[in-house]
């Protein structure tokens, strides 16, 4: 029996990791796409053009602050939530390096096609690696703490967290598109979606 549960465990883990990076590879194919990022990736790649701080750094910075936030609301401080902040964080400068070296298309119509697939990956990841249970991203986190903290659905809590992105974004002169709009209208109903079905297909096996 103790063998069954380790197993389980060692599984979650395996697919928390893959959920995680995968969010960070979607972000960096949405970069590519140039049609806008979700706007607080926004906020950081425009913090990371403006700055010699690569993005990964400027997300660590930031998801602290989500951390600090989310544990005001929660009246509890989650230290866990540490290793996500800084896997994420080099994950994401791995994913853009690495996909800087893919052997990319051009054109609006190939940037169309790289956006979808992007935001695919970010929100099965999202919603995937959230269904674990284990440690989230402070900006998850926080979607989960305004979510219970004002009786709302996690699509609600989640666009506030964007519209609050959008505005800063602007401030910081981050990368706006098409895209921008649709992550942030969309991207928490997908995410909602993608847990569900993870809970149900994946994380319980």
């Amino acid at each position: 029996m103790e063998e069954r549960v380790h197993s389980i465990s060692l599984y979650r883990i395996v697919i928390y990791l893959i959920g995680l990076s995968g969010t960070c590879l979607g972000v960096a194919l949405i970069i590519e796409s140039k049609l806008g990022l979700d706007a607080w990736n926004a906020v950081m790649a425009g913090l990371d053009m403006q700055t010699s701080i690569s993005l990964g750094l400027w997300s660590v910075i930031v998801q602290s602050s989500f951390w600090i936030i989310a544990s005001i609301l929660d009246k509890k401080m989650n230290l866990l939530c540490i290793f996500p902040i800084l896997w994420k964080g080099f994950m994401l400068d791995v994913s853009k390096a690495f996909v800087s070296y893919l052997p990319l298309g051009s054109g609006l119509g190939f940037n169309i096609v790289l956006f979808f697939i992007g935001y695919i990956i970010v929100g099965m990841s999202t919603g995937i690696y959230v269904s674990t249970g284990y440690p989230k991203m402070p900006i998850d986190g926080l979607m989960l703490a305004i979510s219970n903290f004002f009786s709302w659905k996690m699509k609600w809590a989640r666009l506030l967290i964007e519209v609050t992105g959008f505005i800063v974004m602007i401030l910081v002169s981050g990368p706006f598109g098409v895209g921008t709009i649709i992550i942030t209208f969309t991207i928490g109903y997908f995410i909602s979606i993608s847990k569900k079905f993870s809970e149900k297909y994946i994380v319980s096996i």
